[in-house]
């Protein structure tokens, strides 16, 4: 039978916004003293640093240079991974080295081969704090080599797991990281030379979109394909701007491949693997009545294009194609699309918002099995354009994936990498699967784009026998991702009804458009609406009190949309610029009636805020280079400070523990409390506090000394606050004590916050 969705009571209380301004601190900041010294390793580490350094000289000339610098690693102790640690007193300018970006355990070094010489006498004798706490928490410096660029793999593996393209494999090539202009020009000389050998082959990847007065439906896009335009010259105009670029290309054998590992002008390479959605089933086409479009907001469905005729009323644009129509998956693109169109009307069974969406047609995926692979670098191109062509579509239904996730477990891949750069550039939400289990990746990882920073990565999950939200999906990829992310975001069901007939099908391509048209609907009810401030929204709204790595956060819908508060809670969301290094605090967040009980805090509160960070453009370890610390802090009845949400522990616990622990460094925080156990929480005053910080590390990578020289970081924050029972007046009594601190957050929606409401 279905369920009854009519509401029992008038949708009145939009979430509020808060206007309140934060007050800035300056914390105390101590330098890190004797004490950060490891006096038990020292002397040892001096010799062995000396020898690592001696040796480094002595076959200097076996490593491959690059005008006259090479690359080092910098390892460093187990105990040393914090960013208090970079041994910035270590590889400076006196020895000609410049630290310049993370890797895995520790630092790339960019070292100059005639100054190093005498960096050992220093290491032997150095006695300042900063070096002798550097030397005692360097565990070794080697040559960057062509272990670490092939991390772990070798170039028989690598070139098993490349996709076929005409004339050989297809790989990434992320370029060295030097800073010295002498030494780009060199690099880019030598991928030069090696593409005129053919040993790479010419690769177009650009591409032009038809004008917009043009045909939309032609049956390709026009591909640039000029001399200056190969994808090894378009990477090189970028690496000689940015010190940081990619190239996609192609390898036409092994020994070629051995010759640009070996020729030190890439940092890593990784191959390129299948991206596919999965496989589909053909049958009829029934249909629920279709709805009107006029005001339906506007989902970008990525996917294999749409030939449905039924829904082709419900296209509000429709971008020219990247893959043609007779390779293109418009069987799976259809089913999408219907799903974002009108999911409930297809499973109108199961607990679905009673929505619907218009789309823009996406195609750019091919049939899965197929014989036409995807030029990765090119889809970047497109997906770029397209969002430029088409701002009108601020969420992005991507439900495909890599077959086989990368084999790394500590970097971000290119898809993923290259997603988040176009959704933060053009202020788009990508909701993307996690992937499907595939023969090939036993360990049921995640598979790229998942790893995308700035998307809602969704998984799937069950329905219990009343149509809700139950266990996980058998069908479906885990987490986390790399760097900490705890990935995936959220989960809806995966078993579904859809356009095509036949049986339902299943799979996490099909829990997207369920999240993917929430957001897009809850973006268009907000009066200043940004992909984060959705993100932190739809993440707040979900069940689960901790993270897992197959449902993520949970469901974001169990009867009331995103942007209406629960019966008996409130519901505060609000953007901030912080600048890193200050703490900042809300004060004056009065306490509501309803959350006290006997003289104690009963109750529920849930927090969750999203930074939009800085990354390393290495897309390795240490990805994320800025962090943020947030909790709701109220007055202890002793006196003292406590933290209601949230436990400001990331930055005292040590570093590995917090990372493990706490997810240190990912963007998203999220902290759920039920306060009400063991009879509450005793406090005094009748007020809390929002207390937020950001941090960063690793800011040689970007050319900075100092963390405030990063400038105003945004954070997206949500704040839930739920008295004991569903017929709570929490709302109206937040709303009436803060007034004029708070206003609606939701277009065509207003609150009264005058005295008797």
């Amino acid at each position: 039978m279905p369920i009854d969705k009519r509401p029992s009571q008038p949708l009145l209380n939009p979430v509020l916004a808060l206007t309140k301004e934060p007050v800035p601190e300056s914390p105390a900041v101590g330098g890190q003293g004797e004490a950060g010294v490891v006096a038990e390793r020292l002397d040892g580490q001096r010799t062995a640093l000396a020898r690592d350094i001696e040796a480094l000289t002595r076959d200097v000339e076996s490593y491959p240079k690059h005008g006259g610098k090479i690359q080092i690693v910098a390892s460093m102790f187990r105990d040393s991974f914090a960013p208090t640690w970079t041994p910035k007193a270590l590889f400076d300018l006196r020895f000609g080295c410049t630290l310049t970006g993370p890797v895995s355990g520790g630092y790339l070094v960019e070292a100059d081969v005639k100054k190093i010489g005498a960096f050992a006498s220093f290491v032997r004798s150095a006695s300042s704090i900063e070096a002798r706490t550097a030397i005692s928490r360097v565990r070794s410096i080697k040559p960057f080599g062509e272990k670490d660029i092939l991390r772990g793999n070798t170039i028989e593996s690598l070139w098993k797991e490349a996709d076929d393209v005409d004339g050989g494999k297809a790989f990434i090539i992320w370029l060295a990281p030097f800073r010295d202009e002498n030494a780009r020009a060199s690099v880019i000389e030598t991928l030069s030379r090696i593409e005129n050998q053919s040993l790479i082959l010419p690769t177009y990847s650009r591409v032009d979109l038809p004008s917009p007065d043009g045909d939309a439906d032609a049956e390709g896009i026009a591909v640039v394909m000029s001399n200056d335009q190969t994808a090894i010259r378009r990477a090189a105009r970028r690496y000689r701007n940015d010190g940081a670029a990619r190239a996609y290309v192609r390898v036409p054998n092994r020994s070629s491949l051995r010759e640009l590992v070996a020729s030190g002008a890439s940092y890593r390479i990784d191959p390129v693997r299948r991206v596919e959605v999965t496989a589909p089933n053909v049958g009829s086409e029934p249909g629920p009545p279709l709805p009107t479009p006029a005001t339906q907001p506007v989902v970008a469905v990525v996917d294999g294009g749409l030939t449905a005729r039924s829904y082709l009323a419900l296209e509000a644009w429709r971008a020219p194609p990247l893959v043609v129509n007779r390779v293109a998956d418009h069987v799976h693109g259809n089913r999408i699309s219907s799903l974002v169109v009108q999911a409930f009307a297809w499973n109108n069974q199961l607990n679905l918002p009673e929505i619907e969406c218009r789309i823009g047609t996406v195609q750019a995926i091919p049939r899965a099995g197929g014989n036409s692979s995807t030029n990765t670098e090119m889809l970047i191109d497109y997906l770029r354009q397209v969002a430029r062509r088409f701002p009108d579509a601020k969420v992005w239904n991507m439900s495909f994936n890599q077959t086989i996730p990368e084999d790394d477990l500590e970097v971000v891949s290119y898809l993923g990498h290259e997603i988040r750069q176009i959704a933060r550039e053009f202020n788009i939400l990508p909701v993307i699967s996690i992937g499907n289990q595939h023969p090939d990746n036993p360990k049921k990882q995640l598979c790229p784009p998942a790893d995308c920073e700035a998307a809602l990565t969704v998984a799937g999950r069950k329905f219990d026998g009343r149509g809700m939200p139950s266990g996980p999906c058998q069908v479906s990829l885990v987490g986390p991702g790399p760097d900490g992310m705890l990935k995936p975001d959220l989960s809806w069901y995966s078993t579904l009804n859809m356009v095509g007939g036949g049986p339902p099908q299943s799979g996490s391509s099909y829990a997207v458009p369920l999240v993917s048209s929430l957001a897009a609907h809850t973006y268009a009810n907000l009066k200043e609406p940004s992909p984060d401030l959705v993100r932190a929204l739809l993440i707040n709204k979900a069940e689960l009190e901790a993270h897992e790595t197959t449902r993520g956060w949970g469901t974001p819908f169990h009867g009331n949309m995103p942007w209406i508060c629960e019966p008996g809670s409130v519901t505060m969301a609000w953007r901030a610029a912080l600048i890193p290094g200050y703490a900042y605090y809300w004060n004056d967040i009065p306490i509501p009636p309803e959350l006290i009980s006997a003289g104690n805090l009963f109750g529920r509160a849930r927090l969750t805020a999203i930074l939009n960070p800085v990354v390393s453009q290495l897309g390795g370890p240490n990805y994320f280079a800025t962090r943020l610390q947030v909790a709701l802090q109220y007055k202890k009845a002793s006196g003292g400070v406590g933290n209601l949400l949230g436990s400001m522990r990331e930055d005292k616990d040590p570093e590995e523990t917090a990372r493990s622990e706490l997810a240190k460094w990912h963007p998203v925080r999220r902290h759920s409390r039920d306060f009400s156990r063991r009879g509450g929480l005793t406090y005094s005053g009748n007020v809390m506090r929002l207390h937020a910080r950001v941090f960063a590390r690793d800011l040689f990578q970007f050319g900075l000394s100092n963390h405030r020289e990063l400038g105003e970081q945004e954070v997206a924050f949500v704040l839930t606050l739920s008295g004991r029972s569903p017929n709570s007046a929490i709302y109206n009594s937040t709303a009436q004590r803060l007034r004029n601190f708070v206003e609606s957050a939701v277009i065509g929606q207003e609150i009264d916050v005058g005295v008797g409401n």
